[in-house]
């Protein structure tokens, strides 16, 4: 991978430039195909602004930071990087089968250190089956003390007049829904 630094209004002391080479690695463990870095440090009064953007044959990724250090700047638009490579590499896992029918029932997938908190949203659910029941033909009422009596918020139920599947739940307001299917 080829590294370019450049100095605007000033220049890029060594140190920074080991420091970068240095977290540019961890980032290239992540994402192995790329190409080139390209790191600028402009210097303006007393703003040190660092700007990193690395490219790759299918992905370009940048981060900037403001301090009024270089190293911290640096410093701090690469950890930036580093959670975008992260996000990025979780992506990746995700679409390409890491939770597979291949793949043993009791085997979890588990993401990199840090890319969990890096990811958040960016995970998909999974289903997670806690236990079978049977469904008991009850009135509402019943349903509605069974429900009390649960610390679980979903209780399914055989309605006793008309036979059918309904889902009583326990609403964020604190009041029960019923979902009731249609004919």
């Amino acid at each position: 991978m080829k590294i370019e630094f450049t100095g605007r209004q000033t220049e890029i002391p060594n140190e920074v430039r080991r420091l970068a080479e240095r977290k540019l690695q961890k980032v290239t463990r992540l994402l192995p195909r790329m190409t080139r870095a390209h790191v600028i440090l402009t210097a303006d009064k007393h703003r040190q602004v660092a700007e990193v953007s690395v490219h790759s044959r299918n992905l370009d990724l940048s981060a900037v930071e403001v301090s009024t250090n270089p190293r911290l700047s640096v410093s701090n638009a690469m950890d930036k990087l580093l959670r975008q490579a992260q996000r990025q590499h979780a992506k990746r896992r995700v679409r390409k089968g890491a939770g597979s029918a291949r793949r043993p029932a009791g085997a979890a997938t588990k993401p990199a250190a840090g890319v969990e908190e890096a990811a958040g949203s960016l995970e998909y659910p999974r289903v997670i089956r806690n236990r079978r029941r049977a469904v008991k033909p009850m009135t509402l009422d019943e349903a509605t003390l069974e429900l009390e009596t649960r610390a679980e918020g979903v209780l399914v139920f055989r309605d006793a007049g008309t036979e059918r599947m309904c889902v009583l739940y326990r609403r964020g307001d604190g009041h029960l829904g019923l979902i009731e299917p249609e004919a």
